[in-house]
């Protein structure tokens, strides 16, 4: 399973010096949905090696999930298909792939116009791979990524050396349709409030959850969403802190394998929840937010005795001030359906809470 890691940074392509600008003028709100990406180029050079290139980055795995779904989902058209569609120049995000050596091309005249005259010619003598960022062309609300060459080598360079930078624009502009995604009934105060005097975490806790194990001796709370799709969880606990060997890989697997032994069970006898280390990736990751050290694991879960998985996030915190860690984990089941918004909606509300809040 091919899997691009990247970090989700704001950031600009690289090579940009300047967004493409465009007229104001009356336009209504872009419409569409998060992590789709509508590709305008020409068929030929969409079903050329360029194309290949631009789906090898924008369509390999979302990190993490037992069945493979693409980081984005992409749309293609002609210059021409979207002008006889209007709808079609509604939508919120947009790549524009051209060749600029390719006069006849639409697409070519189109980012001519966009550029300008001058930009364009400037870009046509370079022999470096060009690029630059778009805004509200259509539709306000919309997001454009020009990527262009003098030739298809220099073309398909571009979109390898800005794919990190465009798939971070991206998750950037689709962050707020995100956060109205997780919180669309209200915030659940009471759990809020209650997570952070008891754990030390400020956490907006989306509304539709309920607590499933409140284990107070083990300092344990697991809430859980039920959906028609999927149960969706969120596990918090407290342990104490004895030294730094506990945030190693092998460490916080231990952590999760012994929650998954202790609460994830089935009727089948000694069918458990356990992290899959033999046929999946477990990905680490260490860092240090407003002071407060992080170690996260990303990879697969898996019941021990039947064929059930899903992904997992976990976090290990080091909360100085008590001198304890706090361990948080989110977990979806979802069999046969797809994973990745409800992942990247855990990983938001977790990224966005605050883990020093008590002293």
């Amino acid at each position: 399973m091919r899997v691009i890691i990247f970090l989700f940074l704001i950031g600009s392509i690289v090579g940009c010096n300047s967004d493409v600008t465009q007229q104001l003028e009356p336009k209504g709100v872009a419409l569409g949905v998060m992590n789709e990406i509508v590709v305008i180029a020409d068929d030929e050079l969409w079903e050329s090696a360029v194309g290949d290139t631009f789906r090898y980055y924008f369509e390999s795995s979302y990190p993490i999930l037992p069945a493979p779904e693409p980081l984005f989902d992409l749309r293609q058209f002609t210059v021409q298909e979207l002008e006889g569609q209007p709808l079609r120049k509604e939508l919120r995000t947009y790549a524009i792939l051209t060749d600029l050596s390719d006069e006849d091309s639409e697409t070519t005249q189109m980012v001519k116009r966009d550029m300008g005259s001058e930009r364009f010619n400037q870009a046509l003598s370079s022999n470096e791979p060009g690029s630059s960022v778009g805004k509200d062309k259509w539709s306000r609300g919309q997001l454009l990524f020009y990527l262009f060459g003098n030739n298809r080598d220099n073309l398909a360079a571009s979109i390898g050396s800005n794919f990190s930078a465009i798939a971070s624009r991206i998750h950037k502009h689709d962050e707020k349709q995100l956060r109205s995604s997780i919180y669309l009934d209200r915030i659940n105060e009471g759990l809020s409030i209650k997570l952070q005097k008891d754990f030390g975490i400020k956490i907006d806790v989306p509304g539709e959850y309920r607590v499933a194990v409140e284990d107070v001796d083990n300092k344990t709370m697991w809430l859980r969403k039920d959906t028609d799709e999927a149960i969706i969880n969120l596990v918090f606990q407290k342990l104490d802190y004895t030294n730094a060997s506990q945030f190693t890989k092998e460490n916080i697997i231990d952590i999760r394998n012994q929650f998954g032994r202790t609460y994830v069970t089935s009727d089948l006898e000694d069918n458990v929840m356990i992290v899959n280390t033999d046929d999946l990736p477990v990905y680490e990751y260490a860092r240090t937010v407003d002071g407060v050290y992080i170690k996260e694991l990303r990879g697969t879960w898996e019941m021990t005795k039947d064929f059930v998985a899903g992904p997992f996030i976990s976090y290990l915190i080091n909360q100085e001030s008590s001198k304890s860690l706090l361990f948080v984990d989110a977990f979806v089941l979802a069999p046969g359906k797809n994973k990745r918004e409800v992942m990247m909606q855990l990983d938001y509300i977790i990224r966005n809470a605050e883990f020093g809040t008590i002293q």
